[in-house]
């Protein structure tokens, strides 16, 4: 790939970073002003309103009663009008100012206050968004950052759900609203329940708290699982397949062989998850947190990882063929045997990455910074190591038969039984530090 056509797909690929930034953003907003409608919404039905507007009547009807009566006669006539023994008129009045006082009592202990945090919150201070960002001066919020899914804003949404949800579900009552037909279950509890094995698909559990939850063998194949809570959760086996996951919190969740091909993780949280041997074909993991994450014979053929975090992974003989890894962070990855073949890996972080006996055959590494690495028995046949830097690399036994080496620095690199056949080293540095001609 010509350099004008890397650079290309990079700015295409940031673009497409922004915008999904952007939606996210979005997201976050219209979920914070659904919380505030909600808390709006419970201060205006509070019982104690009722009460006193009851009361206001009440007082009213009473003003009306005795200016009627006085404004028929002066003050001696309207005395005079009652016979000795009946009710007197202040008695009554009297009588229902005691009644509302004990009612004011009775209904004291019944008011209830607002979550501290949204105390300064009020329904005449709403947040407009325009292209991704709140335009109220007053205010101020940090920008999401996609890399980190559980940053403070996420962590501050869910604070705040989880002190206003409800109790969790029954799993008896889950599965028997959705066997009536009900299929939107956004954003109530369901932390550690138990639906393995069972048939969800299409379901809407947006926002949905399930946490520690057992959906091992679970079909949610198409299912809405945006901002979902599955952190620690059992997904061993579970059917995913073009589900959307947009902003998920996966953290230390076990997804051992399940099915995620074509799902939408973009911005997923996934670190310390134990996704090994589960099918990621065509997935959209882009800008998604997957540090720590063991991903050991994983299979992510056609995967978009753009600017994907996989620091630490684990992704010894996985399967990553044709995977867009455009500037994703390959920090300290363990990629031993892996199948990285016709893989982009333009711009990527292979910083201290194991690498040895990989399958780079077809795949784009121009550019890349490979230096001091253990590149033994690694397959590069036919891939675009235009400009690599490859000093002090270990490339014994390595097939390059075909690479484009060309301006590559190979200077004191190790060669020894590697094969060069074919392989374009125009301008190349070689070990000796002569420049290939």
């Amino acid at each position: 790939m010509a350099d004008a056509e890397v650079d290309l797909a990079s700015l295409v690929a940031k673009i497409e970073q922004i915008e999904q930034q952007q939606n996210l953003i979005k997201q976050y907003f219209s979920k914070l002003k659904r919380q505030l409608d909600n808390l709006t919404e419970q201060f205006n039905n509070r019982p104690e309103l009722q009460d006193l507007e009851i009361l206001r009547r009440e007082v009213g009807e009473l003003e009306q009663r005795l200016d009627g009566r006085v404004a028929g006669s002066d003050r001696s006539n309207f005395t005079k009008t009652h016979k000795p023994g009946s009710v007197d008129d202040i008695d009554i009045i009297n009588r229902e100012i005691e009644k509302i006082d004990r009612r004011l009592r009775q209904d004291q202990p019944k008011q209830t206050s607002l979550p501290e945090d949204s105390a300064s919150v009020t329904a005449s201070t709403p947040v407009e968004v325009v292209d991704g960002q709140p335009t109220n001066q007053d205010t101020v919020l940090s920008p999401v950052n996609t890399n980190n899914v559980k940053s403070a804003e996420s962590e501050s949404i869910d604070d705040s759900v989880e002190e206003s949800q409800e109790p969790a579900l029954s799993a008896e009552e889950f599965l028997k609203r959705y066997e009536e037909g009900e299929r939107d279950f956004s954003g109530i509890n369901l932390v550690g329940i138990n639906l393995s094995g069972k048939s969800l698909k299409q379901v809407n559990l947006n926002g949905t708290n399930l946490q520690g939850a057992n959906i091992s063998g679970t079909n949610l194949s198409g299912a809405n699982l945006i901002e979902v809570n599955l952190s620690a959760a059992n997904l061993n086996k579970a059917s995913l397949e073009y589900a959307k996951l947009l902003n998920a919190n996966l953290s230390e969740a076990t997804l051992k062989e399940a099915n995620l091909n074509y799902a939408n993780l973009t911005a997923s949280n996934l670190s310390a998850a134990t996704i090994n041997g589960a099918s990621l074909y065509n997935a959209n993991l882009t800008t998604a947190n997957l540090t720590g994450a063991t991903l050991s014979q994983a299979k992510l053929g056609g995967a978009n990882l753009t600017t994907a975090n996989l620091n630490g992974a684990n992704l010894n003989s996985a399967n990553l063929s044709a995977a867009n890894l455009t500037g994703a962070d390959l920090a300290k990855a363990k990629l031993t045997q892996a199948d990285l073949s016709s893989a982009n890996l333009s711009g990527a972080n292979l910083t201290g990455a194991s690498l040895v006996g990989v399958n780079f055959t077809n795949a784009n590494l121009s550019g890349q910074n490979l230096s001091g690495l253990n590149l033994c028995g690694a397959n590069f046949s036919g891939s675009n190591l235009c400009g690599t830097d490859l000093s002090l690399a270990d490339l014994r036994g390595a097939n390059l038969n075909s690479a484009n080496l060309e301006k590559a620095n190979l200077k004191e690199a190790k060669l020894d039984g590697a094969n060069l056949e074919k392989a374009k080293l125009t301008g190349a540095i070689m070990p000796d530090g002569t420049t290939h001609e």
